[in-house]
């Protein structure tokens, strides 16, 4: 499909949509929340495209600044506390890094994209160790990285090789996946998380899902399909699960954050009665122990902090 047959498709699939919300006239469902404060930067050097946000356990929040080829801490209010990395191909150095997790105790870890490779720091940026990546003799480009809880187990998803990867004792373990439309295939996932019912979830983000696997890569189910209504996907970049078992997924191109519920149903748009909050092409999200959402708004240069209110 031709650029011009692209953007013809998704203009008719946007007309048929106003006109679908419109000759329903029911309003979307919606939940409030309460935007905090944002994070732009270290105070000297703002962002440029970040992309991807982690926030541990002493509520540390760890953002991928992919322009400037780092990872930039603050602490629980947005202060800035100290940068990771920089270009480069050295330990401790990146090149357009996407994604990042933390483990129970605090260590990070990036998907260092163009370098191939997985690195890993202590809460305090020190660098640890590093795994570069290779699948069936290919270099593969990591968009993200997701712990177990102690970080013995690394799951990562790769751009080129459209799999799952899983890293143990610092070596390719396990791999499922590769491109295609059926359930347990990908085209070009994303992100990726170990949520608190231990199920892995990745965003499969040409296929418009989620898709959710047990730890051995058992497909279970996916969540979202193909289109711009509410509980539709249509480029979906993050994913994040709360204590309760709900899924949120952001979309960069509704610019919204969608909520399904346990059983994987849309339940609701975050925003104010009737009305999506919109959020700037968004990218990876998070959610901490206190409830509150973390938005990589990539266009934006800055990650929303908001009050869930559930």
């Amino acid at each position: 499909m031709t650029a011009k047959e692209l953007r013809g498709r998704t203009l008719v699939v946007v007309l048929a949509a106003a006109a679908s919300l419109s000759a329903a006239a029911a309003p979307i469902a919606t939940a409030p929340i309460t935007h905090l404060f944002d994070i732009r930067g270290d105070g000297a050097v703002a962002f440029a495209l970040p992309t991807d946000v982690a926030v541990a356990r002493d509520g540390r929040t760890y953002v991928v600044d992919g322009g400037h080829h780092r990872v930039v801490a603050f602490d629980e209010q947005g202060r800035h506390l100290f940068n990771i990395g920089g270009p480069g191909a050295d330990d401790g150095k990146f090149q357009d890094p996407v994604g990042v997790g933390v483990d129970v105790k605090g260590w990070v870890y990036v998907a260092d994209t163009s370098n191939h490779r997985i690195q890993v720091f202590d809460g305090n940026g020190s660098f640890e160790y590093a795994v570069d990546l290779v699948h069936e003799g290919t270099p593969v480009r990591p968009i993200d990285v997701a712990p177990d809880d102690n970080g013995d187990v690394l799951y990562v998803t790769g751009n080129n090789n459209h799999a799952v990867m899983v890293l143990r004792g610092r070596k390719l373990a396990n791999t499922w996946g590769g491109e295609g439309p059926s359930n347990g295939e990908f085209r070009y996932p994303a992100s990726i998380i170990v949520a608190p019912n231990e199920f892995v979830y990745v965003v499969d983000v040409l296929n418009t899902r989620v898709q959710v696997f047990d730890k051995t890569g058992q497909y279970i189910v996916n969540t979202g399909d193909w289109g711009v209504l509410p509980g539709q996907l249509f480029r979906p970049k993050g994913v994040a699960v709360d204590q309760r078992g709900q899924i949120y997924v952001s979309d960069s191109y509704l610019d919204v954050i969608q909520v399904y519920d346990r059983a994987h149903r849309f339940t609701h748009v975050l925003g104010k009665p009737g009305k999506p909050h919109k959020v700037i092409a968004p990218g990876g999200i998070a959610i901490d122990e206190q409830d509150r959402l973390y938005v990589a708004e990539v266009l934006e240069n800055k990650v929303s902090v908001f009050r869930l209110s559930n």
